[in-house]
């Protein structure tokens, strides 16, 4: 067993997201057992609130927030370089890989120290816009490099591990497959009963990735006969109002970020979860959704695909037909007895998910790392 495990992230908590959450509930696994973890991340200040989703007092003593800038997205941390360098020998890293920059800084503390990483694959994202040109750069000259010296590759499902050993040339066996958890305080197995308006629910970055136009189009039309809620903050938020007002869109609420005892009661009161998204790793929100019993109207892309069983837990459909997804909506609480089937199915599946159980996975993992 690694006698101190270091996770380098772009972002921690008060910072939104499933990749920090995530980041978040691994800190807890191992503090928990009274095991040695610490945080290097940007400068995000933690408020002291409740575990789930933000920072304790515990953790701040865990968590070091390196004075930090952000250029195009990106989190520029000019002191993470040296305080890898100056780790014990003893640590080893687990590196979120997200975006640049974070990982470089790993790589190289790597090549000077020999430090043993992990390195976590979140989400590999496909070229798009005008930095698109870069990032078909970035991928074969550094983020592969990068890939193939960690000790192991952490992606969530086995689609993924065949697609990254393929792009990256990676040997299969280095690459470990651990889906993501779900916290017990999301677990509800109350029973849900429709409304006139059902309830539709997205939560998640206003990003492109999350290809939110494609919902607002299939609401064209038939936005009044539903009472849509998107949670969630980001850069596209003045645009996506801007459409949902030139479409005419009715019953959309623009709720802003949230999380803890607020997001819950969100998912609760809600009917339907929705995520219309362009590309995933394993959605963090999703399993949370599901825990909550909400049936799941998708895209079927990788990572929604491998938990969303069509027409058992949700319905899945084609990326970016708003036909299939306009259909999808008006037909997944069309039948009572179907849709409770569905809420059934989908509190089963994510009860799989626990961070116990992933948790013990990542122990494992830390132990083949120290042990080679």
């Amino acid at each position: 067993m690694a006698s101190r495990i270091v996770h380098v992230t772009a972002h921690y908590p008060p910072f939104l997201g499933g990749l920090e959450k995530v980041v978040q509930a691994l800190v807890a696994y191992r503090s928990a057992r009274g095991l040695e973890v610490s945080v290097l991340t940007a400068g995000d200040r933690p408020r002291m609130t409740d575990r789930v989703g933000r920072a304790t007092l515990g953790e701040a003593n865990q968590v070091r927030h390196l004075r930090s800038w952000e250029v195009a997205h990106t989190a520029i941390i000019p002191g993470l370089p040296l305080e890898l360098l100056t780790m014990p020998r003893s640590a080893t890293v687990h590196l979120h890989v997200s975006q640049a920059f974070v990982p470089e800084a790993v790589y190289v503390a790597h090549l000077l120290r020999g430090l043993p990483y992990v390195a976590h694959l979140h989400i590999d994202v496909g070229p798009s816009g005008r930095a698109g040109v870069l990032l078909r750069a970035y991928k074969p000259l550094v983020l592969r490099p990068i890939l193939r010296s960690a000790a192991r590759v952490v992606v969530f499902t086995r689609a993924q591990r065949s697609a990254v050993a393929a792009k990256y040339g990676i040997a299969a066996a280095r690459i470990a497959v651990i889906p993501n958890g779900v916290e017990e305080t999301f677990l509800y197995s109350g029973r849900r009963l429709v409304g006139a308006k059902p309830r539709l629910l997205f939560v998640g970055r206003l990003s492109p990735q999350k290809n939110l136009p494609l919902l607002l189009h299939a609401l064209a039309g038939v936005s009044e006969h539903f009472e849509t809620t998107l949670v969630g903050d980001g850069e596209l938020e003045g645009k996506l109002r801007n459409v949902a007002a030139s479409l005419g869109l009715q019953n959309i609420r623009f709720h802003g970020r949230a999380d803890g005892d607020e997001l819950r009661d969100l998912y609760r009161s809600a009917d339907v979860f929705v995520l219309p998204s362009e590309r995933e790793g394993m959605p963090l929100v999703l399993l949370e959704a599901m825990a909550m019993g909400l049936p799941v109207v998708a895209t079927d892309i990788p990572g929604i695909r491998d938990v969303i069983a069509h027409g058992t837990n949700g319905i899945l459909v084609p990326p970016n037909d708003v036909s299939a997804l306009r259909m999808a909506l008006k037909s997944i609480t069309a039948d009572l007895g179907r849709y409770q089937l569905m809420c059934t199915e989908s509190s089963r599946i994510a009860s799989r998910f626990s961070w116990a159980e992933i948790g013990a996975h990542f122990e494992r993992l830390y132990a083949e790392v120290g042990n080679g």
